[in-house]
């Protein structure tokens, strides 16, 4: 098995790369950082890139449904335009979509890093465009 210069695994790495989706932004840059600059495995650099693309991806995605959510308060201000039946049913579909959206970040972020884990790939045509495009 392939060792990183920290002395663990590539696989090990790099199923810690994709669960720093789980530990926040600022983990994420840090060890993303640390494996674009110091590791010379193309594998490990792919699944930080990867990692960032597809982060960056939910919080663009919880973005617009944020956006949407206040665009809809806009028009809807204090209710008198739409009623307030037509208003819930908006938010609380709004709420359930961003919930998803949640949900699917985590479940993504947990596959690729047992994927990782057991040394596989999962491929997703456009984040490895992305990735191929851009390291």
């Amino acid at each position: 098995m392939e060792k990183s210069k920290l002395g663990i695994s590539v696989c090990l790495l790099g199923a810690f790369m994709f669960l720093t989706g789980y530990l926040g932004v600022t983990v994420m840059v840090l060890v993303a950082g640390y494996i674009l600059l110091k590791e010379e495995n193309m594998s490990l650099k792919k699944a930080a890139v990867g990692t960032i693309v597809m982060y960056l991806m939910f919080v663009a995605l919880s973005l617009c449904i944020g956006v949407l959510d206040n665009v809809f308060d806009v028009f809807n201000f204090g209710g008198w335009m739409y009623g307030t039946g037509v208003y819930t049913v908006f938010n609380d579909f709004l709420s359930l979509l961003n919930s998803i959206v949640y949900l699917a970040e985590k479940v993504v972020f947990g596959l690729f890093a047992l994927f990782a884990l057991l040394g596989k790939e999962i491929k997703i045509p456009f984040v490895d465009k992305f990735v191929e495009k851009h390291l």
